[in-house]
């Protein structure tokens, strides 16, 4: 069995310049970075802004994994419901990120595809953007990542109407807790498509994205599930600081995700 490795989402609540984060991130061991894919404001006073198009370069400079972008995720409820118009907009956004990290060698690209609990069930509208999304990732050879957020039935519905080697999931544990509607396993029906990971602790009532072990998710579910012998990505967490971890200072925090992050991660591996 490949021993994973164990990744962060650049940002983790605290308001500092990218790049010092990252310094943070590769100093307290972890392999692997995912990134929020807009320009990012570094001096909101001075309105200096870090273009998106620099980040990979600052990623690949502390010698770490650049492992996916996460989309920008306005409005995707209208995949569903949305008119034509608004559905090619949202479609065409997606495919113009899509193309960005096909430039920048990033492999894979994280989105939403329901949002807010503004729609409760699929339909094909949904399934026809997704098939023209899908599509372009296979040309420009990026997986495409889709996220669950509110509803579960979403992932189920697209991974179950579309078949691509460039499609399959990113699977967040602490929305996975508090989606609604229908309660579909998906690690256990559609686990030979996870593509990437949100791994966060909340309080089984909002989603919190605490570090691992400092909610009540119950990681042995998660063990009994989880696609260990296939999985080929990364063990990557989406955090939040809590209320009274906001009195430690970043690198304690990162240090802190990372040790248990690690420790979710042996687990995992027994």
């Amino acid at each position: 069995m490949k021993e994973l490795k164990v990744g962060i989402f650049s940002w983790f609540g605290y308001i500092m310049p990218f790049e010092e984060r990252i310094k943070i991130i590769k100093e307290s061991g972890f392999d692997a970075v995912s990134i929020w894919w807009e320009d990012e404001f570094q001096d909101t006073q001075n309105s200096i802004v870090l273009k998106k198009d620099n980040i990979p370069e600052i990623i690949s400079k502390y010698g770490l994994i650049l492992e996916n972008i996460h989309a920008p995720f306005t409005n995707t409820s209208d995949f569903w419901k949305g008119d034509l118009a608004t559905r090619k907009t949202l479609v065409n956004q997606h495919i113009g990120w899509i193309k960005e990290c096909s430039k920048f060698n990033i492999p894979i690209m994280v989105m939403h595809v329901s949002e807010l609990f503004k729609v409760e069930e699929p339909n094909h509208l949904g399934i026809e953007c997704f098939l023209e999304i899908v599509r372009a990732a296979e040309v420009l050879g990026v997986k495409v990542a889709i996220e669950n957020t509110d509803y579960n039935i979403f992932v189920d519905y697209i991974l179950s109407n579309i078949d691509s080697p460039n499609l399959g999931f990113c699977f967040d544990t602490s929305h996975n807790v508090i989606s609604k509607g229908e309660k579909i396993n998906l690690l256990e029906k559609h686990g030979h498509r996870l593509f990437a990971t949100h791994i966060s602790d909340n309080d089984g009532l909002k989603d919190r994205h605490w570090i691992p072990y400092n909610g009540n998710i119950d990681w042995a579910t998660l063990k009994k599930d989880f696609p260990i012998d296939t999985y080929k990505g990364i063990l990557g967490m989406e955090l939040y600081t809590r209320e009274d971890e906001k009195k430690i200072t970043p690198k304690e925090f990162a240090e802190k995700a990372y040790f248990n992050i690690d420790k979710l991660k042996r687990y995992l591996q027994l």
